[in-house]
């Protein structure tokens, strides 16, 4: 499917695709404006900063991203935790339909592999923005109204065996955590970023700039802090941007996860 002109994709996709570019942008902006106000606060009067100001304002503004890092890479965590456990119980589900009658097991692996399959081409889409698939939503629901009905339930006249003896309480447990499970992702997905910590993040970073410009004289000195600010400072921003993101970012690719699971399981 060939890829829509970034003119043509909503505001919300174009954040998400362009979201490291636009933050270094920013901050290249931040640096400039405390350049220009640096240079406009020490031509009306010399400032007596000292330099040690900055080794406190420096380590606050690494804790308090790396606290926030720490809790996005903790979602992040759990979200990557939640699709393998999805993964595994349509594993555990394909092969306990294994001791159904031929007919009965064709449908029963088709439902699942519908719900694996609008997983890995529609809900991956939507989870991109927190959202929920319509059509995946659609196909669990056929899924669990087969568990539900007589059609799931092998033929008493067939001869027992141990995997049969505990097909229905596995089949049901396991139609349980797959719903869990879904759920379980889809608000993970929906964890998001609040644009007031974004915020707070550009304003440390510009008073950060700000106090380094006022303490730092010269020409040479004052580009040599500006490169250092802009190599060092947006990587914690833009590691915040992409954990909180990882979807639309590829930290997880649920397509190929799926695709996987469908072809050697299902």
């Amino acid at each position: 499917m060939p890829t829509p002109p970034l003119a043509l994709l909503p505001l919300d996709e174009l954040l998400l695709q362009g979201g490291v570019a636009l933050l270094y942008l920013v901050f290249v902006v931040l640096t400039a404006l405390a350049l220009a106000l640096a240079r406009w606060v020490k031509a009306r009067g010399n400032l007596q900063l000292q330099a040690g100001l900055l080794s406190p304002l420096g380590s606050l503004y690494t804790l308090t991203t790396a606290f926030l890092l720490s809790n996005v890479i903790f979602q992040f965590t759990n979200l990557r935790t939640a699709l393998t456990q999805e993964v595994v119980t349509i594993n555990k589900l394909g092969a306990v339909m294994s001791v159904l009658p031929a007919e009965q097991r064709i449908e029963a692996r088709r439902l699942l592999y519908d719900y694996g399959e609008s997983i890995a081409r529609d809900e991956a889409q939507t989870m991109r923005h927190g959202q929920r698939s319509e059509l995946t939503q659609e196909r669990i629901d056929r899924l669990r109204d087969f568990l539900a009905s007589p059609d799931a339930s092998p033929p008493e006249r067939e001869q027992s065996t141990p995997e049969s003896a505990s097909y229905l309480r596995k089949a049901s447990d396991f139609g349980f955590d797959l719903i869990d499970a879904r759920e379980r992702r889809l608000s993970l997905a929906r964890q998001t970023f609040p644009t007031r910590l974004w915020l707070a993040i550009a304003v440390m970073y510009f008073a950060l700039a700000l106090l380094a410009f006022l303490v730092q004289g010269g020409a040479w000195t004052t580009t040599w802090v500006a490169t250092i600010l802009l190599l060092a400072a947006p990587v914690p921003a833009v590691m915040l941007f992409v954990y909180a993101n990882p979807i639309a970012n590829g930290l997880i690719d649920i397509t190929a996860t799926l695709d996987a699971v469908l072809e050697r399981s299902l």
